[in-house]
């Protein structure tokens, strides 16, 4: 996969940038919420779709994820702290 560099702030890694406009298959954001199913909740309530409910992180025991799309539909992820 041939990826273009986005310069960022010195001592961070750079960003890189998808060559077209698929949508990801994995996960391209990570959020950070303790109130995973209200969101998912709220996330349904407008239309998105949900691509895997909340469930205990396979990697974190004591660990909430849930996996949604995003209006571009890329696959974007929730986790619990």
């Amino acid at each position: 996969m041939d990826r273009t560099r986005i310069s960022r702030c010195r001592n961070h890694p750079p960003l890189l940038r998808r060559k077209d406009e698929t949508p990801s298959e994995g996960p391209v954001l990570v959020l950070v919420d303790n109130e995973i199913e209200v969101t998912v909740q709220r996330l349904k309530s407008r239309g998105a779709e949900i691509i895997a409910e909340p469930r205990p992180a396979p990697w974190q025991p004591g660990r909430t994820i849930a996996e949604f799309r995003d209006s571009e539909g890329n696959c974007m992820m929730i986790t619990s702290r």
